[in-house]
């Protein structure tokens, strides 16, 4: 099995055509899902699949689409997962969502990433720390629901730290040092006045 993860001007003619061909059969035929397949979205997405021969043809046999998100929906959305018959039974959906998860944090580390799940895969979308946000609703005449997994903690905690200037560190270091040994200097000369001038008659109006 060959894993990919490209963008849309990165596949080849024969790709576009075995996405194209596995999510008709799959989102549209077998799901009983009517609906325009071809949406205009697949340009600025990120497709991730796996390719494997079956019965001497070579297939889509794991798909899922990735979108980011933009100012008024900050989420990245994965959409069209899919995956053939013959690899329903073993780990390759498994391997699918990791593949998404990856490419989503390399490419959008504090993006939280949403999706739509068939009610029955709710505890699925779970392990890979999904939770539910809203529905249950009808899309294409199945019960789904709208689940979310959080950016990334640590991208968050690194976005999150102050931003320090090495050169700025050092320069205040500097800063520092001339202000202590200037600060040292005139106590010093202070201590010596001391020492040197006559003691003034608490009276005498001169402050000492």
């Amino acid at each position: 099995m060959d894993w990919k993860c490209c963008e849309f001007t990165q596949l080849t003619s024969v790709e576009i055509y075995l996405i194209l061909r596995a999510r008709n059969a799959i989102l549209v035929v077998d799901d009983a899902h009517m609906h325009q397949d071809i949406d205009g979205k697949d340009e600025n997405a990120v497709h991730v699949f796996a390719l494997d021969t079956v019965q001497g043809e070579s297939l889509v046999v794991a798909y899922a689409r990735l979108r980011p998100g933009d100012e008024v929906d900050p989420e990245a959305t994965i959409e069209k997962q899919l995956t053939h018959t013959t690899h329903r039974d073993d780990d390759t959906v498994d391997r699918l969502i990791e593949h998404v998860l990856s490419a989503a944090s390399e490419r959008w580390p504090h993006a939280p990433l949403r999706t739509h799940s068939p009610v029955h895969r709710e505890s699925f979308y779970k392990r890979f720390g999904f939770s539910k946000v809203d529905g249950p609703f009808l899309q294409h005449g199945m019960p789904f629901i709208g689940m979310i997994r959080p950016a990334d903690p640590g991208a968050i905690s690194a976005r999150s730290q102050p931003q320090t200037d090495p050169t700025a560190s050092d320069a205040g270091a500097q800063a520092l040092a001339q202000v202590t040994g200037t600060e040292q200097t005139e106590r010093r000369a202070e201590s010596t006045r001391n020492r040197l001038s006559p003691r003034l008659h608490t009276s005498s109006g001169v402050r000492q």
